[in-house]
């Protein structure tokens, strides 16, 4: 079996955990067309795959659902029992749980999400397996995947002034679901029926080149995973290379970044 990547190591989310939903939930609207598309109803057994901050799992959670939330890492987990516990949010169940092996009987679930983690599993297809064979006969799937880098400039800026600033730092490598009838082909393949997509595409305001550099530090796992790895002294020089190269793609007077998912969904 291939090494793990970057990405795919539960230590690099760690690394982003303390931060990353403070940055992160403001892409909102992608959680929010999520459940357009497969409604929450109360009271229904909700499973929210590699939860991350949990966005999905409170929405959920608020909708009256009984919400269990996993994620490989054990800092996203911490970080959302410690909102819940802030919130008082008594209707989600945490733990730290790998996607391709999930820890639950036989039609557990009435409806499971998955929200942009399809790139950090080494086999896809058997998540979508787990995903199908947890979930009642007639239940309800949708995971959200990325569109092709181009329609990603949020994301693209950041990625392009990586290259430009450290130029041997090794690219994180991202083999996610990028074209809707690949993600229709794949979930599919799982087992399921009457499979569609939707793309939906929100944007975030950034105020300065120095707010970006801000959220893709905060955010962005392989820089994260690089400071914890070299400390801040050698990281303030890295980025110092990364803002200038981050001011010659931003104005000073800021932007308003877009990024383009892809959004897939079908019935057991």
């Amino acid at each position: 079996m291939a090494e793990p990547t970057l990405l795919q190591q539960a230590q690099t989310w760690d690394a982003v955990a303390p931060t990353y939903a403070e940055d992160i939930g403001q892409w909102r609207a992608y959680v929010d067309e999520a459940v357009r598309l497969v409604p929450v109803h109360a009271n229904e057994r909700v499973l929210d795959i590699a939860t991350g901050p949990g966005t999905l799992a409170f929405v959920a959670a608020g909708a009256g659902a009984r919400v269990t939330a996993v994620d490989f890492s054990p800092g996203m987990i911490d970080a959302l029992r410690a909102r819940a516990a802030r919130e008082r949010v008594t209707n989600i169940d945490a733990a730290v749980m790998d996607a391709s092996e999930l820890a639950f009987p036989d039609g557990s679930f009435d409806a499971v999400y998955c929200m942009f983690a399809f790139f950090v599993f080494p086999d896809r297809a058997r998540v979508f397996r787990e995903m199908h064979r947890v979930l009642l006969d007639g239940g309800r799937a949708l995971i959200a995947t990325w569109a092709p880098i181009d329609r990603r400039p949020m994301m693209k800026i950041g990625i392009d002034a990586m290259a430009e600033a450290l130029p041997d730092f090794p690219r994180p490598t991202k083999g996610d679901l990028q074209d809707p009838e690949e993600c229709i082909r794949e979930m599919t393949a799982g087992g399921f029926k009457n499979v569609e997509t939707r793309t939906v595409t929100a944007s975030l305001r950034v105020t300065s080149p120095e707010h970006y550099a801000d959220v893709i530090i905060r955010s962005g796992a392989p820089l994260a995973a690089m400071k914890k790895k070299i400390g801040d002294a050698a990281f303030a020089a890295v980025r110092g290379k990364f803002l200038e190269a981050i001011r010659t793609r931003i104005p000073e007077a800021g932007a308003e970044l877009s990024a383009e998912a892809i959004l897939t969904y079908g019935i057991k």
